[in-house]
């Protein structure tokens, strides 16, 4: 049967885009059926010197890969050098264009320096008498310490330190740090010290020791109360009025004694 010029040409256009769908489906697979993947088959943790090195290596898929420690920016290098210490997400893109992502993650090399308080002495009530003591281990070379943030000394004590919160480094000699604080305390005792005078001034006949509530004549009580019986001795209203008030001293030995945290010493 003879065809018509214009069938002819609608069976030509038919078959062109035949092949030109054909085609098109043949440069873009279904990547969700790729055999792509991704492993991390070595991990150098990262020094203070030198960062983190992962090495990378794909397998399947098409072609040739290319790899990416941002999703962003990919290279054909599989090693990623001078990673700090953290966690990251690798992607690798094959000629396909197919990806598939793994995690990975950069420690701290063992053996890192490490610092601590191996001792302290008491500060005293409003006085730079407290010393700390630190030490070091880990880490290469020769160790430095500082506090407060002050200058790096080759002598693990510092001595006239005020009570209250400090802070410490401890530096090797490839200057990898480790930082901490510490409580120095003035090392007021309730005993010797606060009793004595809640006893001889408020916990008295008449008041704190057998009417007026709270009774203070023990130390579990003083120490419930150690907050309020601050406020009230600062503020001049304890002992009450008529009674003697109390000396600087007698307040700031208490004032001390509960910044210290109200220890049962």
């Amino acid at each position: 049967m003879k065809l018509s010029k214009a069938a002819l040409i609608t069976l030509i256009s038919i078959s062109i885009y035949s092949c030109s769908s054909e085609k098109e489906s043949d440069l873009k697979p279904d990547c969700s059926e790729s055999d792509l993947s991704l492993s991390v088959i070595s991990n150098v943790n990262a020094s203070c010197s030198e960062g983190g090195v992962i090495t990378l290596e794909a397998t399947g898929g098409e072609g040739e890969y290319q790899y990416s420690v941002d999703g962003v920016s990919f290279k054909q290098d599989v090693l990623f050098e001078d990673l700090s210490v953290g966690d990251y997400t690798f992607t690798v893109r094959d000629a396909a264009e197919c990806t598939t992502t793994i995690n990975g993650s950069v420690s701290a090399v063992d053996g890192s320096v490490d610092g601590e308080v191996a001792d302290i002495t008491d500060a005293g009530c409003n006085s730079s008498e407290g010393t700390v003591t630190l030490s070091a281990s880990g880490g290469t070379g020769e160790y430095a310490y500082a506090v407060d943030g002050g200058e790096f000394q080759a002598q693990a004590t510092f001595t006239a330190l005020e009570a209250g919160t400090h802070s410490f480094t401890v530096k090797d000699g490839e200057g990898c740090t480790d930082t901490g604080d510490f409580e120095l305390p003035s090392g007021l005792s309730l005993e010797a010290e606060i009793m004595p005078i809640i006893e001889a001034n408020c916990a008295v006949t008449g008041c704190h020791g057998n009417v007026q509530s709270p009774i203070l004549t023990s130390k579990t009580a003083v120490i419930g109360r150690a907050s309020s019986i601050r406020t009230r001795t600062s503020a001049g209203t304890m002992p009450p009025a008529g009674r003697e008030d109390l000396t600087q001293t007698q307040i700031d030995l208490i004032a001390c004694w509960v910044e210290d945290g109200a220890p049962n010493n």
